[in-house]
């Protein structure tokens, strides 16, 4: 699928170049950018599932439920580097640790901290998780991070530029983390028929 989609943006280049030399998008390529649409709108109710919950996991600031040991001196500098990375460099805030990671975070995610940094008119914050004892960007903070970097684009073509701007955004609904199923043996036995009794 990635494959297809790296040729189809090669191809929209190639187009757009052409474009721009005088020519015109070719009907085949027209016809799929068409199909990719009609698949699209096809998909909105599921888009707007995934776009309703990412919106509910949105990152910020959460006070419960509270980690029992909030946060050690040794996790206070991982963080505060980790932030640098990131965030302005400048006066850091971080929030207490909760416990309660959403599914959509893995297994192995443990607990969960927001740092804001502020300099100056700028404030940022970022949604780091716990997991394998180190501090990380969170898997719904990345998919954030990606869903906000998505811009407009400018070609010149009205719907070349909706083409590329709903691509973008769908392939980011397509990547969208999932919670793990429960496990196939409990889901087995759940389905398994009960013996008669005699």
């Amino acid at each position: 699928m990635r494959i297809a989609w790296f040729f189809l943006a090669l191809v929209l280049a190639t187009g757009v170049h052409a474009q721009s030399a005088g020519s015109k998008m070719t009907p085949e390529l027209y016809r799929q950018m068409q199909d990719d649409m009609q698949y699209w709108d096809a998909q909105d109710a599921r888009y707007a599932a995934i776009e309703k919950r990412a919106k509910e996991l949105y990152p910020a600031r959460r006070n419960s439920p509270l980690r029992y040991l909030n946060i050690s001196d040794e996790e206070i500098r991982e963080v505060e580097t980790f932030a640098r990375k990131y965030l302005p460099d400048a006066y850091v805030n971080i929030s207490p640790v909760v416990d309660d990671c959403p599914c959509e975070e893995g297994p192995l995610c443990m607990s969960q901290v927001y740092v804001v940094a502020a300099a100056k008119d700028e404030t940022r914050g970022l949604q780091l998780s716990r997991v394998k004892n180190r501090w990380d960007i969170g898997v719904v903070q990345q998919w954030w991070l990606r869903r906000e970097a998505v811009v407009p684009q400018h070609t010149g073509n009205r719907f070349l530029d909706y083409y590329l701007m709903r691509k973008a955004v769908t392939e980011l609904y397509e990547e969208f983390p999932v919670c793990a199923a429960k496990s196939a043996p409990a889901k087995q036995a759940a389905n398994t028929p009960k013996p008669e009794k005699k």
